[in-house]
C-alpha cells in the first residue's frame, strides 16, 4: 500500500512539472516546436527564401520556424485557411500530415517550368499539394472541399519560387 502511495505522488508530481511552453504542440507521434518569427525573411537561416509567404491577396498571414527544419505561414485567402511550408528535409515535412494518400487521379504538371506536383488527401481530410524545386520541398495545405484554389495557388507559388530567383 506505501509502494502505491509513493508511485502515485511521483507520477502526480511529474504530470504536474510537464513543460507548458505554448510554443509546442502535440501529436500523436512527436513534440513538434513552433517558433513564431516576424516576416518571411526570417527563413534565411534554414536555406528558403522568400517564397514562403501568403499570396497577394492573402489575409492574417503568419510566420513559424517547425522543428528547427520547417518554414511555415499560415493565412486566408478567398475566406479559406491555408498552411504553406517548405523544408530541405522531405520526410520532416511529410511527418506533419501523418497518414495520407496520393491522388494520382489529381497529380499535375505546372506548365511554365515543368514542375511536377503531387496531390494528397490525408485521413482527416486535408488536403495537400506537393512539389520540389532545386533541393527544396514545399507543401500547400487545406481542409476546404473545393480544391480548386488549391491547385491554383500550388502554381502560383512554383511561379513565385522562379520569379525570385531572377
Amino acid at each position: 500500500m506505501r509502494f502505491l502511495t509513493i508511485l502515485f505522488i511521483i507520477l502526480f508530481g511529474i504530470s504536474c512539472s510537464n513543460d507548458t511552453d505554448k510554443t509546442k504542440t502535440t501529436t500523436s507521434e512527436s513534440v513538434l516546436d513552433y517558433v513564431q518569427v516576424d516576416s518571411p525573411n526570417s527563413f534565411a537561416p534554414l536555406g528558403i527564401g522568400i517564397t514562403v509567404a501568403p499570396p497577394e491577396h492573402g489575409q492574417n498571414g503568419k510566420y513559424f520556424i517547425v522543428n528547427k527544419n520547417i518554414a511555415e505561414s499560415t493565412f486566408d485567402y478567398m475566406n479559406n485557411a491555408y498552411i504553406y511550408r517548405a523544408s530541405k528535409d522531405k520526410e520532416a515535412l511529410l511527418s506533419l500530415y501523418g497518414d495520407y494518400q496520393n491522388d494520382t487521379n489529381k497529380n499535375f504538371t505546372e506548365n511554365e517550368y515543368k514542375i511536377d506536383v503531387e496531390y494528397n488527401t490525408t485521413s482527416l481530410n486535408e488536403k495537400f499539394t506537393l512539389w520540389k524545386v532545386d533541393d527544396i520541398y514545399y507543401t500547400l495545405s487545406t481542409k476546404i472541399e473545393d480544391d480548386k484554389d488549391l491547385t491554383n495557388l500550388s502554381v502560383l507559388y512554383v511561379n513565385s519560387i522562379y520569379w525570385h530567383k531572377k
